[in-house]
């Protein structure tokens, strides 16, 4: 059962369809199009990848994006960004051995200046499913020990600038970086790190600027803090040579505080049995394992930016108890999450050691309270 392609692609969707939904305008009238080439080259993070990588990944993106209006509080605070969705195709080095890579994403553009500049400057970040066309196989494809699975997760991030011709088309600059990897749910999954540059164009059918309407007066969601809880569940796959997921479960509670009107600044305390950990001290360890080092915990700070329903959470942190010494002390989380009804929070995340080492994909299930009144209270003691 291929967990990870029943769960991300419904989750991506979900993610468009809330994000694009309930807006004042028509569909027609915000739509953009855009086309980008782009240029770049694998980042071989381990040398028996260098040895394989001959050639640039060359490839283009495809863009249908929906323009905000401002007819939510956030519009005004990310400077009406345009959302949507896309699909990029790309090479990755070697088409005999690591195939190219087609995805499926979900998008935020943001300009940092006015939108009546000519010039401008900005960023997207892009996430979504990747289809790997070639994968390793013990019999036909034994050189690539970089990912085992057709289906992975795309994560992009751009440095871009912008240069406007008319009011409606935009020719747009980029250079960033790309992540592919399957979250470790089928070995080998060393993943693919790209940095790749663009020049593309985008095509607006109504001029951004004349869509623009005024933001609500206030906020309508008012809490300072929010306290939440979480369980968390994923499966990790540890060896080329077993095709056996081992699952993870967990549970994460996390307390934030509101720093500006879409960001929160906050500390996730979480705890993991992961039954993976025994047949990992078979595998790499000198040491004798027990039951207790399936279990793990860890600290990480937590900076969200809220769109709507809709989070990108950065989690940077360390561990505070592991038994497995390869790992090291390192964990960060990336992290996509959905409210629903106020109070509910689905998410998915990747877990990661060091600064890009996939653990596994973390999807999680919780519960939000508003913690105003703990902040009152340490306010009343101070």
């Amino acid at each position: 059962m291929n967990h990870l392609k029943k769960l991300l692609v419904p989750f991506t969707l979900i993610a468009i369809l809330s994000s694009a939904a309930a807006q004042d305008e028509s569909v027609k009238n915000r739509l953009s199009l855009g086309f980008e080439p782009r240029y770049g080259f694998v980042i071989p993070h381990h040398d028996y990848m260098g040895y394989f990588v001959n050639e640039h990944a060359d490839g283009f993106q495809l863009n249908v994006g929906l323009n905000t209006t401002g007819t939510k509080v956030w519009h005004k605070s990310y400077n009406y960004p345009q959302i949507g969705i896309g699909f990029l195709r790309s090479g990755l080095g070697n088409d005999e051995i690591y195939g190219n890579m087609n995805v499926l994403y979900f998008y935020v553009d943001r300009k940092y200046l006015s939108l009546s500049n000519r010039l401008n400057i900005g960023n997207r970040i892009a996430f979504g499913p990747a289809y790997m066309s070639k994968q390793f196989d013990l019999k036909s494809n034994r050189n690539n020990i970089a990912i085992g699975s057709p289906i992975n997760v795309f994560v992009q991030y751009d440095l871009t600038g912008y240069y406007q011709l008319t009011p409606k088309t935009t020719i747009r600059l980029a250079v960033g970086f790309m992540h592919a990897s399957n979250g470790s749910t089928h070995e080998p999954n060393k993943g693919f790190n790209l940095i790749t540059s663009g020049i593309g164009i985008q095509h607006s059918l109504t001029p951004h600027s004349s869509i623009i309407r005024s933001a609500p007066a206030s906020l309508t969601d008012t809490n300072r803090a929010n306290l939440s809880i979480a369980g968390i569940m994923g499966w990790k796959d540890i060896s080329r040579f077993k095709e056996y997921l081992f699952p993870v479960y967990g549970i994460t509670l996390e307390y934030s505080q509101r720093v500006s009107n879409t960001g929160w600044l906050g500390i996730v305390l979480s705890g993991y049995a992961d039954q993976s950990i025994e047949e990992e001290f078979k595998l790499d360890s000198d040491t004798t394992f027990t039951s207790s080092d399936r279990f793990s915990a860890a600290l990480n700070l937590s900076y969200e930016m809220r769109m709507g329903r809709l989070s990108f959470l950065f989690q940077p942190g360390f561990y505070l108890h592991h038994s497995f010494s390869p790992y090291g002390k390192v964990v960060n989380k990336l992290m996509l999450r959905y409210c629903m009804y106020n109070k509910l929070l689905v998410s998915m995340a990747i877990k990661s050691h060091w600064v890009a080492k996939a653990d596994f994909i973390e999807f999680g299930i919780g519960y939000r309270l508003n913690a105003d009144n703990l902040l009152k209270r340490r306010r009343i003691h101070e």
